[in-house]
């Protein structure tokens, strides 16, 4: 396992051979794109990139019954206690001129300044804020012109807040907040100054209109503030051919924003581009997706760069749950996540902004940790090919199944559900509540036989494990479509239906109840490690599902869909059947290829990323440091390769469906028999997974 881990990761010598072609091949963008990182949390806060201040007074505002959310409830609040002038002293020190230079050392040419309306025209009536203050921004553009760095001026707060998050100023819920009360014309106001004050400087190179606007937002009248904005921009004196004007997709399908907005310009604007937010790790989709099926989501995302000019204004190493499984090392799986974004972000024809340059979350969010540890600092080679239809190669490279992958009688399981989370037993409750594989969430499967003697068996061997050595049944035949089988938790009891709840019962009793039909969702009869199963009752005729709502395990339905599907992973059964990643010949050096600079490619434009290996002194001074910033992309639905490459990863995927729609496994239409004991049917069906279904 070792040795097939360490291919994945290649040296990208051969990547260098096509990396000029690909940059000659993409829509066309600036001369030097961006390769930079977010200023977050200094011009306008958050709970996460300004961490310090929040947390210095999180545990007393709580004692007042004051939340600390956002930089409203924070400002709000420093009023109350007369303690306002702490955001003067936050302005001054949180980013400073050495924070500059260690970015421009780090092989950096751009820096994306997040500002809140207010630092430009002062706070509006009756708000908390305290403004203006654009001498700070002034500040940050004399610090990018003396090292040679570029600078995105965003308007990241508008005037009455483009939506009813953090990252706009002030967090509120949604249903007091209307998309009305976005002030298109003091946002121009605010856009009108910044061209005017910094049209000659010639590190500035963007300006972004806004941040993440609410999908509430009509389309067409989005976009017709976008158009006003560029003509405000433009007649201020920040001309088309120096300055990029950025505008955001922000959980709407990008081909749907650029269609409206050619419908709206008819071309009459140069030099614009959108603002995508690639985040791989909010909502139940992200949740629930392998590192595998992480990174093909990646690759998919170069789809979209290729037909739209765009920057990835905002992207980390944040990862859902389950891809964070596996026998890596958590830094191994940075690495590999990290180099692939790297890979495919430097096909953005205006480039990239990682968020951010420091962030109290953890290393994910914060760039200096990162690229310290040397997760920013390598390339990706080619994942090896993959139809979209049966297991992917690549999830075999990175997390191994077991040296026996056939599920036999007798062997130890885990349940993981479409959530990403795994079927746990506490007591007589059976729910889907943590993404852990432990003693809660093993289940042995057993023959429709002998039950005492099975729970006998597995009491003796209770210090062993469960695994099926401890089983009588270990030579007993494998599991395969139609088979009947018993799931016999750590408690010693088995899985039951009682109604439409599942539960558990001791050995003996309502043995019917305990008996379930495995469907296997794949091609052939034999059920293999991480194989998609449903569980159909013996008695009810209905299939185990876990809600998207909530933690409960329930047996609700007669359908085979989404909800209803439950990956099933072996246990290893000894740490010699675990796969042993070597991690001093690994360090990923043949999946991953140690950069030279971020400065050559800085530098020349249309080569390729490179990063210059960090002296002892500079690791030294990247070692600073910060709730997560609640901002991102919505997911594409985690479909074949085929139709995630074509999708926009900025629309969301439905959670939850119409009352009474139907999905059907085969490709018209498909009734299962009322107890199905062969699974041809679903073993045909789609390798893509169906979407929730509410029967009956």
């Amino acid at each position: 396992p070792g040795s097939s881990f360490s291919s994945v990761l290649a040296p990208a010598a051969c990547r260098r051979k096509n990396l000029n072609r690909e940059m000659a091949n993409r829509v066309s963008g600036p001369e030097r794109p961006w390769r930079g990182v977010n200023l977050g949390g200094w011009l306008l806060l958050e709970p996460g990139p300004s961490a310090d201040i929040f947390n210095r007074h999180r545990e007393k505002a709580a004692k007042r019954g004051r939340f600390l959310r956002c930089e409203w409830s924070l400002m709000a609040y420093l009023q109350e206690v007369g303690a306002v002038d702490e955001i003067v002293e936050h302005r001054e020190t949180h980013i400073t001129k050495e924070d500059f230079a260690q970015i421009a050392r780090c092989g950096l040419n751009a820096v994306r300044l997040p500002i809140g309306y207010w630092i430009l025209l002062g706070a509006s009536a009756g708000e908390p804020y305290v403004g203006p203050a654009i001498e700070y921004v002034d500040r940050a553009v004399a610090w990018a012109e003396e090292f040679d760095l570029q600078v995105l001026l965003d308007l990241h707060g508008c005037p009455g807040g483009e939506n009813s998050g953090a990252p706009c100023g002030h967090m509120q819920p949604p249903m007091r907040w209307h998309w009305s009360d976005w002030n298109f014309a003091e946002s121009r106001k605010a856009l009108r100054l910044l061209a005017d004050r910094y049209k000659n400087c010639p590190v500035v190179t963007g300006i972004g209109v806004c941040n993440e606007p609410s999908p509430k937002v009509d389309l067409s009248k989005l976009c017709t503030y976008y158009a006003e904005a560029v003509q405000t921009i433009r007649d201020a004196g920040m001309c088309s051919d120096r300055v990029a004007v950025v505008l955001p997709a922000f959980q709407r399908p990008l081909a749907d924003v650029a269609q409206v907005w050619d419908a709206i310009t008819r071309g009459e604007h140069s030099n614009v581009c959108f603002d995508l937010h690639y985040y791989h790790c909010f909502g139940k989709t992200w949740n629930c997706m392998t590192l595998a099926q992480q990174l093909r989501q990646v690759e998919a995302h170069a789809k979209e760069l290729s037909r739209f000019p765009a920057v990835i204004s905002e992207w980390s190493l944040a990862l859902g749950k389950v891809a964070k499984l596996g026998f890596r090392e958590e830094n191994q799986t940075r690495k590999i996540f990290g180099a692939s974004q790297l890979a495919t972000y430097t096909k953005a024809s205006h480039g990239w902004f990682f968020w951010t340059w420091k962030d109290g979350n953890g290393i994910e969010w914060d760039w200096q940790q990162s690229y310290g540890e040397g997760s920013l600092s390598s390339e990706l080679s080619e994942l090896p090919a993959w139809s979209g239809s049966g297991e992917d190669p690549l999830d075999e490279l990175l997390n191994p199944p077991p040296s026996e992958p056939e599920v036999c009688f007798g062997d130890a399981v885990f349940l993981r559900s479409f959530r990403g989370t795994y079927l746990d037993v506490e007591g007589c409750a059976v729910r889907a509540r943590w993404p852990d594989k432990g003693d809660w969430q093993r289940v042995l499967l057993c023959q429709p036989k002998a039950p005492d003697t099975i729970w006998e068996s597995s009491q003796k061997n209770s210090g062993q494990g469960t695994s099926k050595a401890a089983s009588p049944e270990a030579t007993s035949p494998a599991v395969r479509n139609g088979s009947i089988v018993r799931l016999l938790a750590h408690t010693g009891h088995f899985l039951s239906v009682n109604g439409t709840e599942l539960c558990t019962c001791p050995p003996g009793q309502n043995v019917e109840s305990t008996e379930f039909v495995v469907c296997v969702k794949r091609t052939g009869s034999g059920l293999r490690h991480r194989n998609v199963v449903y569980l159909q009752s013996k008695s009810s005729e209905r299939v185990i599902d876990c809600d998207a709502d909530d933690d409960n395990v329930r047996v609700r339905w007669r359908d085979f869909g989404e909800w209803q599907g439950f990956a099933l992973e072996k246990e290893f059964e000894s740490d010699k059947d675990q796969p042993q990643l070597d991690t001093n010949s690994l360090q990923l050096n043949s999946f991953l290829m140690p950069c030279r600079s971020f400065r050559a490619q800085v530098d020349v434009g249309s080569q390729g990323m490179q990063t210059p290996e960090m002296t002892q002194n500079d690791n030294q001074q990247l070692s600073n440091t910060r709730e997560v910033p609640v901002q991102y992309q919505h997911p594409v639905a985690p479909s074949a390769a085929a139709e995630s490459a074509a999708a926009s990863t900025d629309s969301e995927p439905p959670t939850t469906p119409r009352p009474g729609a139907k999905r059907l496994l085969a490709q018209d239409q498909y009734s299962p028999p009322k107890l199905i004991r062969s699974c041809s049917d679903i073993a045909g069906c789609p390798p893509s997974p169906l979407k929730p279904i509410r029967g009956e």
